[in-house]
């Protein structure tokens, strides 16, 4: 889900339409609208401005969509930030096994070569 569809869903949440919220943010009229029509993306100036307007509103969900979508306290946007970051670091370690796997193949794939040409060899001298 983008986060033009994010922002729509807040605004459902809160009741009020995209022109009431280009107004509360103070962008031009319709700006919210023009983008909805064509299925575009914001930019970080237009979150800025709706994070700021809306402190209730979790930036993390605005942007990744990950968490809730509303916030109690500026305490649960620090553990919402915490949160991605691990899973951040978590992908990171799965992303780092799965390159130590692949090197560790790599190299049971020589070592199944050497065996192979040290048979031959073996082979060849007992023919010989």
């Amino acid at each position: 889900m983008k986060i033009i569809h994010r922002i729509l869903k807040f605004i459902q949440k809160e009741s009020i339409s995209s022109a009431q919220l280009d107004h509360a943010i103070g962008v031009g009229r319709e700006d919210l609208q023009l983008e909805v029509a064509n299925d575009g993306s914001v930019s970080t100036d237009v979150l800025e401005k709706i994070c700021a307007r809306y402190p209730q509103l979790n930036p993390i969900w605005l942007i990744t969509g990950k968490g809730e979508m509303l916030i109690d306290d500026y305490h649960e946007v620090g553990k919402a930030i915490e949160n991605v970051e691990s899973q951040d670091g978590i992908y990171n370690v799965i992303a780092g096994k799965d390159i130590e796997i692949q090197l560790l193949k790599e190299h049971i794939e020589g070592l199944n070569e050497l065996i192979r040409v040290k048979n031959k060899l073996i082979e060849e001298y007992k023919n010989a």
